[in-house]
């Protein structure tokens, strides 16, 4: 057992997934982080603070403390130290913003850093990170940004999924809306309908593609106007009191686009620069509250930087 403590601190990002159009498929990060520290050589716990801190487990059910576990026992790492896990959240649980993907992918980094140290042959690639991740959490479009950080499109097919970065033109701002009140992923699945008209495949299909035309290319107007879902976001609204007063308030703003982040109900306001992004926070805030709904908004870019884990290696006498 090795006599050296240690300390691992990763921050992990909030994910917008499906983008809109790019359902189970698009997926970007925000920076609003989830911050973890493990540290070795210390009774077994797990402290919370911030978001959600009193609706979360602290024994071994927590969802970092399974990931750890998952590492550890996928690397069949043994003479594992007691360890105490520290999570500072600022992402909502059941907000639509990957709350669930941040601790997975935390957790899945903090258990590889430690197999890392203990026995370096046996740790696993960033890739067979995200594998693992996807195993556990089951959307690639909400992981693969939490793990790389940026914007990707995920694509799925038998089982195999490939997953492809995407640029982001600088410019790009986003004003994000989250209301007080959750909506459960698995209730916002239930909703969606198991057979949609040929029409509104169609019409996914090319809106999917505009999205990442404007991407790629930069023309951003491309997402102005006609740029709606139709696979998931009709059918998601109906939980969600005020969603077309909140959008229409973003566009008259100056907004490109409001799309639901993830399953909802958090909104995102597509803007073009971060002065549009401030007045469209403020816009949908009013909104809501004409609605009776209170919402903390902010104003994000993408967050492009690859979560890394900080170590702190100290000699115990």
């Amino acid at each position: 057992m090795s006599s050296v403590q240690y300390q691992f601190r990763v921050q992990i990002p909030a994910t917008s997934a499906n983008l809109g159009p790019g359902f189970d498929s698009m997926g970007i990060a925000f920076g609003l982080v989830n911050e973890m520290i493990l540290t070795t050589h210390r009774p077994f716990g797990v402290d919370i603070s911030g978001e959600s801190a009193t609706m979360l487990p602290t024994d071994r059910s927590n969802v970092v403390v399974q990931a750890i576990e998952r590492v550890i026992r996928e690397t069949r790492l043994t003479e594992v130290p007691e360890y105490h896990l520290t999570l500072h959240n600022h992402i909502p649980v059941a907000g639509g913003l990957g709350s669930s993907a941040s601790a997975i992918v935390g957790g899945l980094m903090l258990g590889n850093q430690l197999v890392t140290e203990l026995a370096p042959a046996k740790a696993l690639s960033p890739y067979a990170l995200l594998d693992l991740a996807i195993a556990i959490e089951g959307h690639p479009d909400n992981v693969t940004p939490a793990l790389f950080g940026g914007a990707w499109l995920c694509i799925t097919d038998a089982g195999n999924t490939r997953t492809f970065r995407l640029p982001v033109p600088a410019a790009l701002s986003f004003a994000v809306a989250i209301p007080n009140f959750p909506l459960p992923t698995e209730a916002a699945r239930k909703v969606l309908p198991d057979v949609i008209p040929r029409a509104d495949a169609a019409y996914n299909a090319a809106q999917a593609a505009r999205l990442v035309l404007a991407l790629t290319t930069g023309q951003l107007e491309l997402l102005r106007g006609g740029f709606q879902d139709r696979l998931h976001e009709p059918y998601r609204k109906t939980l969600i009191p005020g969603y077309d007063d909140v959008r229409r308030a973003a566009i008259r703003s100056g907004a490109l686009t409001v799309t639901l982040s993830g399953a909802g109900p958090s909104m995102v306001a597509w803007c073009e620069s971060e002065s549009v992004a401030m007045q469209a926070a403020d816009e949908m805030t009013l909104a809501w509250r004409m609605c009776n709904v209170e919402c903390v908004t902010d104003v994000f870019t993408v967050y492009l930087d690859t979560p890394e884990v900080a170590v702190t290696r100290r000699e115990q006498t």
